[in-house]
């Protein structure tokens, strides 16, 4: 049995660190993962943010389905919906790990910078439905707009869509 096969999800399961977790096997998730305190770098910078947003398309279709992102100058909204294979997927918590990690190395060093990026707690919400899914969506796309950074969504650069179609 591999390390990944190891650590799996098949069944709902509650996680908890501060935050609780829910993983059920084939289930989609709204997350947000933000930079720690004080922001050590502006994610919205070309340099930064097409860092992040290859990184959330490099595993867009093998380790999970990427359905809508957004990078905000201090956070990132993802929906995404890890692989299912045999009845399993991987727990969300470890691609979390490794999208973070990956990130945290690449900013860092084109930053010229070390030490801790994001926050050690990602949010995550697992999407009970199709509106839920809706919602959740136009959150993440209408985020620019809402907070300033453009007149019209539709402007944001690092805003978009994966594979996932709902």
């Amino acid at each position: 049995m591999t390390d990944r096969a190891a650590a799996s999800v098949d069944a709902l399961e509650r996680r908890k660190r501060h935050l609780p977790h829910w993983e059920a096997p084939g289930e989609a998730y709204f997350i947000t993962f933000c930079l720690a305190r004080p922001p050590a770098v502006d994610l919205t910078e070309a340099r930064f943010a097409s860092l992040v947003v290859a990184a959330l398309c490099h595993f867009d279709g093998s380790r999970y389905i990427l359905y809508d992102y957004v990078v905000m100058p201090d956070h990132v909204h993802c929906i995404l919906q890890p692989t299912v294979a045999d009845g399993r997927t991987e727990p969300l918590s470890r691609i979390m790990q490794s999208l973070k990690g990956w990130l945290a190395r690449q900013i860092n060093a084109a930053a010229g910078r070390s030490g801790k990026l994001w926050q050690t707690e990602t949010y995550d919400h697992l999407l009970r439905n199709v509106a839920d899914y809706e919602e959740k969506s136009a959150y993440i796309l209408d985020n620019p707009f809402r907070s300033g950074l453009v007149q019209q969504g539709a402007e944001w650069a690092w805003c978009g869509r994966g594979s996932g179609v709902v």
